[in-house]
């Protein structure tokens, strides 16, 4: 009597696989440096791409300004250019960066440049632009201020333009509408307008939403 043949197990006859090597130590501390530079390449990208909108923002707001501002027309005018000519270096750099993506430190430090020069445009403005007005400058200064800081999301760019934009506010305040008061009020809402930017985007350094380390 004949025994019945038995094929054997393909598990037993498949080849052992290699046990996966745990990964070395150089790789694993390579990690934080790739989520610093991933963290980096977000918020330059996202700069980029908010540039635009908060430019066009202050080319509204300077319009508005240049139109019922009450100050003289040749000075007002020629402070429309110098805001004009930040908000077209704006979308300069932005089409730069566009067509060289790689660049992003690059473009993000020429946005923040160009930022603060806007910033310095903007308070001469309350010289140039308006009648010397305690409320009509509070309300100039700190309204672009507020602009930028929901639209931007760049904490170094939103400063940039603020610093320079509110001195010159402070010092016309102070210089030729002679209101301390103001400049109280208007210090005041700087600083709540500060905190209320610490609240919406986090101390400086934090990852965004989504790319924190688990």
């Amino acid at each position: 009597m004949a025994l019945p043949e038995f094929s054997a197990s393909p598990a037993r006859d498949a080849p052992p696989q290699p046990v996966p090597a745990p990964l070395p130590g150089v790789a694993l501390g390579r990690l934080p440096h790739l989520h610093d530079e991933s963290r980096l390449a977000l918020r330059r990208a996202g700069l980029l791409a908010r540039a635009v909108p908060a430019a066009g923002c202050l080319l509204v707001l300077g319009t508005l300004a240049a139109m019922f501002g009450g100050g003289g027309l040749g000075a007002a005018f020629l402070w429309s250019l110098l805001v004009f000519f930040g908000v077209a270096a704006v979308l300069a750099s932005h089409l730069r960066a566009a067509s060289v993506f790689k660049d992003l430190a690059g473009s993000a430090a020429d946005m923040r440049a160009i930022f603060l020069y806007l910033g310095l445009a903007w308070g001469c403005g309350a010289f140039l632009a308006l009648a010397p007005q305690p409320l009509m400058l509070v309300v100039f200064t700190l309204a672009p201020c507020l602009a930028l800081g929901l639209l931007l999301g760049d904490v170094p760019a939103i400063l940039a333009f603020a610093g320079p934009a509110v001195l010159c506010g402070l010092a016309a305040l102070l210089l030729r509408a002679a209101s301390p008061m103001g400049a109280g009020v208007l210090l005041a809402l700087t600083g709540a307008a500060a905190l209320l930017l610490r609240l919406r985007h986090g101390p400086p350094g934090a990852s965004p939403p989504g790319l924190a380390l688990r």
